[in-house]
């Protein structure tokens, strides 16, 4: 337990002192146990390679207490002088875990296959491409066995009280940024008692944990994921006008925030001045590799020394709290991205554009929450740390040469002068000030222009640099059309709105065409062949997927009337069109 008392930093910062002193907040900030997290067993049995996927082992179940399972364990290593095979291995598998019984398939109540969002949508084709995204919902729905409330020892997932909606593939739990794109596709699709379900299930975690963490396991303790609980309040809040709803959970939210700024939070020194910004660092206390990755990470360190190990590992935890794992955007030290490896990952010297952003308009939204609870106070406080942290965007982030916002390099006190679709953020969370946002954008198009970013036929790439690694070339992935869409259409100017709604008709086009090949919607693409799955990484492409299907409904429920399925084009697949 720690308290956050922002107003001893008013010599520094005079305007967090507004926030005053938070209430003391318990944070359960790492994982302890011998079996999902750390220990011999964990380590002996991932180095095995016993699966092909590392997340497999730490998503068994316990088939007896953790205790029985070790003492098992312990005796197979007396046994065989601690050099067991494969075979002796697996069966130690057999005999104490159980494969996937905790969560059971939960068709959602309030599933409605012909909600009114269809009736925005003019194109017939697209109007069922709409509904055949609605209908993958139920498939996504799932619920936990009470067992794993009674018996949460035997169990890497933790508990959560309401059904929700999992990203789809091997990702069989709710995860955090993911589920912002979730509840808006929900919304949309008129499930609102599905969407307070999710959304409350991430309150819940809040208040057991005091955060929310990367996803529902206890093996993602000590990180979570970019900040966007506060945006699902707000848009179920907007969509349902449930006041009665926010005023129980709005201090809950809240603690959210204040775990970030107790957390993350780190000074940096601009022109004499200095600003108190966030980054992605995973707890300090929580060591060793990543347990769902943890032949990855062992492979990747072996090329460090000893020493260095530790920092590698909590480097990679971070870096998975980014949610963009991996990319060359964390790559710091190597002349050329594109031969660099995750060996060179150094994600906390790094004050990222997005993770600061969604932060400023979380800080906005809860000022306008409280302001809607008639706390002006409170509001008042919120949105003078709003506009505290956009300025500090401002001074930091903002490259005035180059027209665009770029991430801050702590070390080499520069900028990381590279494209990455997160360059858009402050547009897309409304970190800017909304007289200047016009202006903004005007540089920002020119920036994106002369980068050809915005030039491919399958979507935006995550980066410009082919690495490998899924958050690279020529990887598109969802949430990023989805912030430079809804950023350069939220700026008001209008060449920047104008290049929203060519990405907008190169987006539906690319999900369109995957979907007629495979029937499947992908969680990332291929940016060089429209409907294509995307590649690289630790994991093959999986599928489902909330993200994106929540991304295709909202770009259909924004342009629908306006979107128009054309004649093939020289690929063979319609073209579409806005009129």
């Amino acid at each position: 337990m720690f308290k956050i008392c922002l107003s001893r930093y008013m010599p520094l910062y005079p305007v967090l002192g507004l926030l005053g002193c938070a209430q003391a907040i318990n944070i359960v900030s790492v994982c302890n146990s011998s079996i999902y997290c750390t220990g011999e067993l964990l380590r002996t049995i991932q180095l095995a390679r016993i699966f092909p996927d590392s997340k497999t082992f730490v998503d068994l179940r316990l088939a007896r207490t953790e205790n029985e399972t070790v003492s098992d364990f312990t005796n197979l290593m007396r046994r065989t002088n601690n050099e067991p095979s494969r075979e002796q291995l697996k069966k130690f598998i057999d005999d104490n875990f159980i494969d996937g019984d905790e969560l059971v398939a939960w068709n959602p109540p309030d599933f409605d296959p012909n909600p009114p969002i269809l009736e925005q949508i003019t194109d017939l084709k697209l109007k069922q491409f709409a509904k055949d995204i609605i209908d993958i919902w139920p498939g996504l729905g799932r619920k936990v066995s009470p067992d794993v409330d009674r018996n949460s020892e035997q169990y890497s997932f933790i508990y959560v009280p309401n059904g929700f909606i999992v990203p789809g593939g091997r990702f069989k739990e709710m995860y955090y940024w993911d589920t912002y794109w979730i509840v808006r596709g929900l919304l949309i699709s008129n499930m609102m008692q599905t969407a307070k379900g999710v959304i409350e299930n991430f309150l819940h975690l809040v208040d057991k944990l005091g955060y929310v963490p990367n996803g529902s396991r206890i093996y993602y303790l000590g990180r979570s994921q970019p900040p966007l609980l506060t945006a699902m309040v707000q848009e179920y809040f907007t969509a349902t006008s449930d006041i009665t709803w926010l005023e129980a959970n709005i201090d809950i939210v809240e603690r959210e925030l204040q775990y970030w700024l107790a957390k993350k939070r780190i000074t940096v020194t601009i022109n004499s001045k200095q600003y108190m910004l966030l980054r992605y660092k995973a707890d300090k206390d929580d060591k060793g590799p990543r347990p769902e990755s943890y032949y990855e990470d062992c492979a990747t360190s072996t090329i460090l020394p000893e020493n260095k190990r530790d920092d590698f590992y909590m480097e990679m935890k971070s870096a998975a709290e980014s949610g963009w794992d991996f990319s060359s955007r964390w790559f710091v030290t190597a002349e050329n991205l594109t031969s660099a490896n995750l060996s060179d990952v150094h994600v906390t010297r790094i004050i990222p554009v997005d993770l600061n952003s969604m932060f400023a308009g979380a800080l906005q939204i809860m000022g306008d929450l409280r302001y809607q609870l008639k706390d002006r106070r409170s509001a008042q406080k919120w949105w003078s740390l709003a506009k505290y942290w956009r300025i500090a965007i401002d001074n930091v982030l903002w490259n005035q040469e180059d027209g665009v916002w770029y991430d801050y390099d702590l070390v080499a006190k520069a900028p990381r002068k590279h494209f990455y679709p997160s360059c858009v953020t402050p547009l897309w969370a409304g970190a800017v000030e909304p007289t200047s946002a016009p202006v903004y954008a005007a540089h920002l198009v020119k920036y994106l222009r002369s980068s050809n970013a915005l030039s491919f036929p399958g979507g935006i790439p995550t980066s410009l640099w082919h690495t490998g690694e899924q958050w690279d070339f020529p990887n598109a992935w969802p949430p990023l059309q989805s912030i430079v869409i809804g950023g350069l259409e939220k700026s008001g100017n209008e060449e920047a709105q104008k290049l929203a709604r060519d990405q907008v008709a190169i987006w539906i086009r690319a999900n369109y065409i995957g979907y007629s090949k495979w029937k499947k919607m992908f969680e990332k693409y291929s940016s060089l062949q429209p409907g294509e799955h995307g590649s690289g990484g630790e994991y093959i492409v999986q599928s489902g997927f909330g993200w994106t299907n929540g991304i295709v409904l909202e770009l259909l429920q924004r342009y629908g009337k306006v979107l128009t399925l054309e004649e093939e084009s020289d690929d063979g697949f319609p073209s579409v069109r806005m009129t």
